[in-house]
């Protein structure tokens, strides 16, 4: 039994020795710092809670170097693109300019001419303002309310008159104005007659104008010779 103990001892010895050999052979080596440290370092960003200041705004400012090309190159479209984009708008344009010139020469068509004359109020067609002195006694053209007018103008009146606003000088005789046909010679209206020396407007009865262009004139007079001044003079249709 004594003799069998070395062989036993040996046994032991060869079978802890191996498993000892297995049992470092399976551990990393750790005899070379240098490749340990290239097979675990592992990069860590700058821009961590750990980094310091300095290093957080030189990252900011590589972030803007990096991105301030790409938004040049926005903000500065190919020439290509931008002619492309106005020739298309200028067409859009030009197609909407198209349609509304149609709806118009629609509208032109389907809106009847204006009669000559649609408005129910009276018209007023002026002879002049602010005229005189005149004296005369017997009827006197006045060439400075002169007018030419044709009736057919005016389709649907049914009479006008005349309406002047005059005065004499002194408060002595009668003074008259009427309208005249200067082309027919003959008198249009029945003449208004004032006394006074201030200015008022006096209105004839009504008459009618023969058809077709004439030319009309104012006639006054002054049954003693005392100056007569105009304010105004007009003839007022009425419908």
């Amino acid at each position: 039994m004594i003799r069998l103990l070395p062989i036993i001892l040996v046994i032991i010895l060869v079978i802890g020795g191996s498993g000892y050999w297995r049992f470092s052979a399976s551990k990393p080596n750790l005899t070379n710092p240098t490749q340990a440290e290239d097979q675990t370092a592992i990069e860590v960003p700058k821009t961590l809670p750990g980094a310091s200041l300095e290093d957080r705004v030189q990252s900011l400012e590589d972030t803007i170097t990096e991105l301030v090309p790409e938004v040049n190159s926005l903000k500065s479209p190919q020439p290509q693109t931008s002619s492309a984009s106005f020739e298309s708008r200028l067409s859009n344009i030009e197609a909407a300019l198209t349609e509304l010139k149609v709806r118009v020469s629609g509208l032109e068509k389907a809106t009847p001419a204006p009669a000559a004359v649609s408005s129910k109020f009276p018209l007023y067609i002026p002879l002049g303002s602010g005229g005189g002195p005149w004296g005369d006694k017997g009827w006197f053209s006045l060439n400075e309310y002169q007018v030419a007018i044709n009736s057919d103008n005016y389709s649907g009146y049914s009479s006008m008159q005349l309406e002047v606003n005059f005065r004499l000088v002194s408060q002595s005789g009668t003074a008259s104005v009427r309208l005249y046909n200067v082309t027919d010679g003959s008198s249009i209206s029945s003449q208004v007659d004032t006394t006074s020396d201030a200015f008022n407007l006096q209105t004839s009865g009504t008459f009618k104008l023969p058809a077709g262009q004439k030319t009309y004139t104012l006639q006054i007079k002054s049954t003693e010779g005392v100056n007569i001044f105009i304010q105004s003079a007009r003839i007022k249709v009425n419908f």
